[in-house]
């Protein structure tokens, strides 16, 4: 069994070090001590390793969404669930500003993230739908997305100030602009948007 996680922290101080393009397979299974192959097997392309975290992120939203009582409000439910996904692992503090950096800086790694997050924002679009099923696939997909880039820049933003204060409370501190509000009403009129009390 390999440590993803050091996998990717590792490889994404290569990469700082000495850029993406120019640090292949070979130069990560030095710095690891794990072969090629092996490293190709879990990963399949270099590309995947810095996401390793989202599908624990992703089992542990899911978890949480299964114990939100039906009393709390969807955008509330939401949040706690997103805000309780997010790991307080060592990890996260020490890699984060150079995955950020890595991340944003490379185009062919910022193409699988629609596929890294999928089963991370489909557990948030299954919840929204769940709890407005008359709301079109198109518009669960969608708040599902918003709530997903919405942590993601919360997260970008917190790992660009240096990682300072908890990962959570950042994420939490960004997603109490967004709120879902139930579903559009029978006759097709716009639903009322309430704000948020300040």
């Amino acid at each position: 069994m390999i440590d993803a996680d050091r996998i990717a922290e590792t490889a994404i101080a290569l990469w700082r070090e000495r850029g993406f393009r120019t640090t292949g397979w070979k130069d990560i299974a030095e710095a690891t001590g794990v072969s090629v192959r092996t490293l190709i097997r879990h990963f399949g392309s270099r590309a995947e390793i810095p996401w390793t975290g989202v599908e624990a992120a992703a089992a542990r939203l899911e978890a949480s969404l299964e114990t939100v009582t039906s009393d709390i409000p969807t955008g509330e439910a939401l949040r706690r669930a997103i805000v309780s996904s997010v790991t307080h692992s060592e990890q996260i503090y020490r890699a984060a500003p150079g995955w950020l950096e890595v991340v944003a800086s490379e185009p062919e790694l910022m193409v699988v993230a629609p596929r890294a997050y999928a089963p991370w924002a489909g557990a948030i679009a299954r919840f929204i739908a769940l709890r407005n099923p008359s709301a079109p696939a198109a518009i669960s997909h969608a708040l599902a997305a918003a709530y997903q880039a919405a942590a993601f820049a919360a997260l970008a933003d917190w790992a660009s100030a240096g990682a300072v204060g908890a990962p959570d409370l950042a994420v939490d501190r960004t997603l109490r602009w967004l709120d879902v509000h139930g579903s559009v009403t029978d006759d097709g009129s716009t639903p009322r948007i309430q704000e948020e009390p300040e």
